[in-house]
């Protein structure tokens, strides 16, 4: 698979993070033909639901919240 920011070439099998800039891919962003990530049947579902999980993670993590002030 070729990086979409640094144009680096790499082996999606270890992982969908670009091993040089750290550009992270999901399964959206490029089509099976060119990523190969996936050799058994679940590992497109499995990237899918690691991908929704971090994206909650981000938006929890996002919300402009503070919960010192909640706590008072």
């Amino acid at each position: 698979m070729i990086c979409p920011r640094c144009e680096y070439e790499f082996d999606p099998a270890n992982g969908l993070s670009c091993p040089r800039c750290g550009a992270s891919l999901s399964c959206a962003d490029v089509s099976c033909a060119e990523c190969g990530a996936c050799s058994r049947p679940f590992d497109r579902l499995r990237h899918r639901v690691a991908e929704r999980l971090r994206a909650g993670e981000r938006s929890d993590e996002g919300d402009g919240r503070d919960e010192s002030a909640e706590e008072s």
